[in-house]
């Protein structure tokens, strides 16, 4: 097995973010670039449909998973959509990896920056899947963080948008989760260095 593989192992065990994308990229760099966007592509279109409920008239997100996955290439522009504020639990980071993804497919990028691009996808892909997972369970904190979020927390001095997010990142379930997907991604990593 590779160390970088061992390395995102440990780092996926103790939630260690500051040396799972870095370890990431390494161990991507390993296998095949197109065996690696399979990931990417494969979780991005599994939470698709959770975007798809709150974003119901974004069909360029489709739209540009089927052309990745369908030519291994973006599109010549991505879709003006892409650049909005999309408000729903983990929207964003969602929006921002399908454009890192597209972004990693670019030949004309060096092929490290493509490998980061695609390191970070898989990052924001997690993230997202997390977000959506802990509002969903606690629906009434996405609409309370988004009408108080700028407010001071009395308790803790900090605002409240940091409190709600220290809730989520610090919960059990979020966490066994974060481990959870970070370990699968590595056995999907081992699986195609051993073709």
């Amino acid at each position: 097995m590779s160390e970088a593989l061992n390395r995102l192992r440990a780092a996926a065990v103790e939630r260690d973010w500051s040396v799972l994308q870095d370890t990431l990229a390494e161990a991507l760099g390993e296998v095949e670039y197109f065996a690696g966007l399979e990931i990417g592509l494969t979780r991005a279109h599994d939470h698709l449909p959770i975007f798809e409920q709150y974003h119901p008239d974004a069909s360029w997100a489709r739209a540009l998973l089927v052309w990745l996955a369908s030519y291994g290439a973006p599109p010549a522009d991505l879709p003006m959509d892409a650049g909005l504020s999309h408000e729903s639990p983990g929207a964003n980071n969602y929006v921002t990896a399908l454009v890192e993804l597209a972004r990693s497919a670019e030949r004309k990028t060096p092929y490290e920056n493509r490998i980061r691009f695609l390191a970070n996808a898989i990052g924001n892909l997690i993230v997202a899947n997390l977000a959506a997972y802990w509002y969903a369970e606690n629906d009434d904190m996405w609409d309370f963080q988004q009408a108080h979020g700028s407010e001071i927390d009395e308790e803790t001095g900090e605002p409240i948008s940091q409190t709600v997010y220290a809730s989520f990142w610090l919960d059990d379930e979020v966490a066994a989760r974060d481990r959870a997907a970070w370990l699968a991604i590595a056995d999907q990593l081992e699986r195609k260095m051993k073709g």
